[in-house]
């Protein structure tokens, strides 16, 4: 009796520690794989910020609104002009997250700035009851620095409207690009409790060529997980199935 319990104790521990090896996998792949997957468009091609005034863009089971960008510039670079951002709406080929593609052209050389604050609001369609949105990725893949060039973008993720007193972000996000850095810091994520909508409160970008340098910045990428999250689902299923079946071999 007693090895009978010892065997089946040590079955559901060699179980449990395959499973967390299997989640630890998907999570790495899911990780890795993100900031390389390909772009699946959903709206068309990208339209002007300016366009967008007062209007939205629909794709999946998400709705983005109350697109705001201003700035200005120094040392002779052009400023920032929501004329000149476009923006797109698709999906992550590899999680499945929906997500924007942001494409413009700010270039700035040595003693030259450019300062912009980009804002707007992510919410589930109506009829996506049982949706959430649970995290945020960011991914600069337009960005280049060299000298004393910087690039850095800043964000924070509010679960409340714009300048709500009394109200904190739940979630800050920060990418940056400088030279000899092995593009280390070109990808962020945070998670949060899960919400219906949120609010991308002062996505700071700042480029500068300091003193002696350049930098470049001409596309990044947000997406936004939800629940229930379908490529998850698929690999979780795919390794509950093993689980199962290496259960029946131990017993």
């Amino acid at each position: 009796m007693n090895r009978a319990v010892d065997s089946l104790f040590s079955g559901l521990a060699k179980i449990m520690k395959s499973s967390r090896i299997i989640l630890s996998c998907v999570i790495s792949i899911m990780i890795t794989g993100a900031a390389s997957a390909a772009w699946i468009p959903l709206t068309g091609n990208p339209v002007s910020l300016s366009s967008l005034q007062g209007g939205s863009l629909e794709f999946g089971d998400k709705e983005v609104s109350e697109f705001e960008l201003f700035g200005f510039s120094s040392g002779g670079a052009l400023p920032p002009n929501p004329d000149d951002m476009y923006v797109q709406g698709g999906r992550n080929s590899v999680t499945g997250d929906y997500g924007l593609r942001f494409n413009f052209s700010w270039n700035v050389a040595s003693n030259q700035t450019i300062n912009t604050t980009l804002n707007f609001k992510v919410s589930i369609l109506p009829g996506f009851d049982d949706y959430f949105i649970k995290d945020v990725w960011m991914d600069l893949t337009g960005v280049s620095a060299n000298g004393t060039g910087v690039v850095n973008i800043g964000e924070e993720v509010w679960d409340v409207p714009f300048y709500t007193p009394g109200s904190d972000p739940i979630a800050l996000l920060s990418c940056s690009k400088q030279e000899a850095d092995g593009d280390a810091f070109l990808v962020d994520y945070d998670e949060f409790a899960h919400v219906k909508e949120i609010w991308i409160h002062s996505k700071d970008v700042s480029i500068t060529g300091g003193t002696n340098g350049a930098a470049h910045l001409s596309e990044f990428y947000q997406f936004y997980s939800q629940i229930p999250e379908p490529a998850t689902f698929v690999l979780l299923g795919m390794g509950g199935v093993w689980i199962f079946n290496r259960r029946k071999r131990i017993v």
